[in-house]
């Protein structure tokens, strides 16, 4: 399947809640295709899984709002939240979709049974799947190797000796990226021409850990990036429940970010 074109601007969606789920009541133009492509495909009988690929791989908006609620797809204008995309497909298909299959993939990341790694990549294309690459390392891996280092300022102080959140946020942020966290936030929101605040909705939060990751891989040399993805990528598998649960992202080697 073709590459869609690049990622669009902002486009506004509305969406109508009723008993059967979510309605699209009216859909901006850019983004339509996607949603048709998916509802036809599982109408005709296609494997859910395969035609959300597809639509995945049409959509071009890297963000959108719908009703009063803006939902970024592309964090830092390179990182691809296919899952959060892909949360906003199915609500167009309440139905024809296993709940437990549904979940699994929402909320563990693993591919439904019957697809693979070269049909999902296929299907989004050398763009977008560079994008979510971006996306796993520089955001779902950031967080598991942010929570594998508090763990260990914890184990090496005891689990009272740093009873103030602060305190062992401050020191979580000056080994990984040698400065206090008020002083990283406060770089980062001046870089985005934002006001301080210390109160962070979830895209912003995700678009400073984002930030984060791409200063510390710019400072550090690449044994040390290694050292500190593969302490990231086994926190991700203690916490999913072993390896082999880990989502299939995590057994694609490198980095493809741009720094």
């Amino acid at each position: 399947m073709a590459d869609a074109p690049a990622y669009d601007q902002t486009v506004t969606s509305q969406t109508l809640v009723g008993e059967a789920g979510f309605t699209e009541q009216q859909v901006a133009p850019q983004i339509a295709p996607s949603i048709t492509h998916l509802k036809a495909q599982i109408a005709a009988g296609r494997p859910w899984a395969s035609a959300l690929f597809e639509a995945v791989g049409m959509w071009t908006a890297s963000l959108e709002t719908l009703e009063s609620d803006e939902i970024v797809y592309l964090v830092g204008g390179e990182a691809f939240d296919w899952l959060l995309l892909a949360e906003r497909l199915l609500r167009s298909v309440p139905y024809g979709i296993e709940d437990d299959e549904r979940h699994g993939l929402l909320f563990t990341g693993q591919l439904p049974r019957g697809t693979s790694v070269a049909e999902f990549k296929e299907a989004l294309g050398p763009i977008k799947f560079r994008a979510h690459l971006n996306y796993f390392y520089g955001v779902v891996v950031e967080e598991a190797l942010w929570l594998a280092v508090e763990q260990d300022v914890l184990k090496e102080r005891g689990m009272g000796g740093l009873d103030q959140p602060k305190r062992l946020m401050d020191t979580v942020c000056e080994r990984l990226y040698r400065a206090d966290h008020g002083s990283l936030l406060r770089r980062f929101q001046r870089e985005r021409g934002d006001r301080y605040t210390v109160k962070l909705k979830l895209r912003d939060l995700k678009e400073f850990t984002y930030w984060l990751f791409k200063l510390r891989v710019g400072r550090s040399d690449s044994s040390r990036t290694a050292s500190d993805t593969h302490k990231g990528l086994r926190m991700l598998s203690d916490l999913r429940g072993g390896i082999d649960d880990l989502p299939f992202e995590a057994g694609i080697p490198g980095l493809s970010v741009r720094i």
